[in-house]
């Protein structure tokens, strides 16, 4: 079994790590084992504002390089926007990004795609880190829902400020939406004609995909 250590990139509130862990719990199934790491100390609550988004970085690799690596195959961010992914330095053990990952997995099938994000900070950091891995090409648009962060946990509520974005790209023969919070769970994958692609889902599986093919090193495995 892969062992992946993800990093939450935020102070979460012991709830929230709770069903964090338990969806990870379920898209790894009895395939791929995540243990998720909560941030200490002053790093920020949310992710609303550019220093928030740096703040949330550093504090990220910080725990990337407290990873024992005997412990961990991988590590993972928790977060769409991929903090220190590419950025980091030396890492224990491999570095992947959920962000990475997905949008890497889209162009690889040649499929341009938009993205949806909760606000405007974290839509131009997911733009700047797909043109940063070379992906911007592939990227159609970036669409905001501007609301709050309590709707990462209400995904009824994240659901239906989807549905008018759907439309809009639908309208503009827009296919393919990635969902721009990788602690969202996407129940509706088709809405409104758009296909909507839940980043941490497709991550888990391609890490899975990657492990079984024995193109990630794992100590478990040897």
């Amino acid at each position: 079994m892969l062992r992946v250590k993800a990093i939450a990139p935020l102070r979460l509130a012991p709830e929230e790590m709770v069903r964090r862990q338990a969806r990870y719990d379920r898209l790894g199934a009895n395939h791929v084992q995540v243990t998720l790491f909560n941030l200490e100390g002053r790093a920020p609550c949310q992710l609303n504002t550019p220093d928030e988004i740096v703040e949330s970085e550093s504090f990220v690799r910080d725990e990337i390089a407290r990873t024992d690596a005997r412990e961990f195959d991988v590590i993972l961010p928790d977060c769409v926007l991929d903090p220190a992914v590419g950025e980091a330095g030396e890492s224990p053990v491999p570095l992947a990004g959920i962000l990475r990952l997905a949008a890497g997995h889209l162009a690889s099938l040649g499929e341009p795609f938009s993205a949806v994000t909760r606000n405007a900070a974290i839509g131009n950091e997911l733009r700047r880190k797909i043109g940063g891995y070379g992906l911007g090409e592939f990227l159609t648009s970036v669409e905001l829902l501007d609301v709050d962060f309590c709707f990462v946990s209400d995904h009824s509520g994240w659901a239906a400020a989807m549905e008018p974005v759907c439309a809009s790209l639908a309208g503009h023969g827009v296919t393919r939406l990635l969902n721009g919070c990788s602690a969202v769970d996407v129940s509706d994958r088709h809405v409104n004609g758009v296909v909507v692609i839940d980043p941490t889902e497709l991550a888990i599986q391609l890490l899975g995909t990657a492990y079984d093919a024995e193109l990630i090193c794992a100590l478990s495995k040897v």
